[in-house]
């Protein structure tokens, strides 16, 4: 397998229904074992990027390389590509799947996550489970939109991937489980030399210690690529600005900015050794609902029925 991940040559994508340009002659070479930033402004073509790498968009014109092989190629070769199975190992998560209806239905966590190889592959079904603190027994029907998001991660990343595309997958995570997401899908780069591009609005825990590199897309084209080497953040810039590039563009000094993300991420962390694994949750619940039917059966219910009889007509409003 080659060493790149990526490489698109002058890929360009337009709207078939309106024929606007979506994508404006990327050239990218990303390589494995890295993790990658995919910044830009709404419309700036960040989604549509990803759909394409992730083969759900063909395009036409300029190329793509998946792993050193072409995602969209029918040829007489196709058997001897597919042997690579880099077609196999390409993961996209983006946020339609929390609009899926069935996602919202009755049924397990646990059913969820054995459907899509819980069983086949139970270590790092366990590990996932931990890092995005769910309880297997949930009903999807009953936890939040936030608890959802990261059944769909478990999901997701539950078969070992070589390509992981996200698209602001994040968005509905609290800071601690982000943040415990963020090192494992850095862990995995190192450890599996796999890829991982990233789109997100949210920057938060996103420094050197995270990412390789940050692209930037602005109306369909690559305005920036930097390497995350070559940022140096410090706590003024000699120019009282934001940032500070060097002459020739290659080194960039960027401002320490204040952040409330240290402190929401202690604050979360002391709020995780309160209650608990999800066990000691439920063994709590558990005792604190024992304890209200304890109290309100010897209040009211304890004895014959005349006394449930007598309560409900004293809160009833006389006619």
């Amino acid at each position: 397998m080659t060493t790149l991940a990526i490489e698109t040559t002058n890929l360009t994508y337009k709207f078939s229904s309106s024929n606007r340009i979506g994508l404006d002659n990327i050239n990218l070479k990303i390589p494995w074992g890295t993790t990658n930033l995919l910044i830009g402004p709404n419309g700036a073509g960040k989604s549509t990027l990803l759909k394409i790498l992730a083969g759900k968009t063909l395009i036409k014109e300029g190329s793509l390389k998946i792993g050193g092989f072409d995602p969209f190629r029918f040829a007489s070769d196709r058997n001897e590509q597919h042997n690579s199975d880099i077609n196999q190992s390409i993961t996209y998560l983006g946020t339609e799947w929390a609009a899926n209806p069935i996602v919202k239905r009755d049924i397990p966590v646990r059913l969820l996550i054995s459907s899509v190889g819980g069983e086949t592959f139970p270590e790092r079904r366990d590990e996932l489970i931990e890092i995005m603190d769910l309880d297997p027994d949930w009903s999807m029907a009953y936890i939040s939109d936030g608890e959802r998001r990261r059944v769909q991660l478990v999901m997701g990343l539950l078969k070992p991937w070589k390509l992981l595309l996200l698209d602001e997958v994040t968005v509905d995570l609290d800071v601690i489980v982000r943040s415990k997401l963020l090192q494992f899908l850095r862990k995995e780069c190192q450890l599996r030399s796999a890829c991982v591009i990233y789109a997100t609005h949210i920057f938060d825990g996103l420094g050197k210690d995270w990412c390789d590199r940050i692209i930037h897309l602005n109306s369909g084209r690559k305005t920036d690529d930097i390497q995350i080497n070559n940022l140096e953040f410090v706590a003024k810039t000699q120019s009282k600005q934001e940032i500070e590039l060097s002459e020739d563009g290659t080194e960039i000094k960027v401002e320490l900015a204040e952040s409330l993300h240290p402190l929401a991420l202690h604050w979360l962390r002391e709020d995780l050794e309160e209650r608990g694994s999800r066990e000691d949750e439920k063994l709590k619940m558990q005792k604190r609902h024992n304890d209200w039917n304890n109290s309100r059966d010897g209040k009211y219910f304890k004895g014959d029925e005349n006394k449930i009889n007598d309560y409900f007509k004293a809160t009833r409003s006389s006619k």
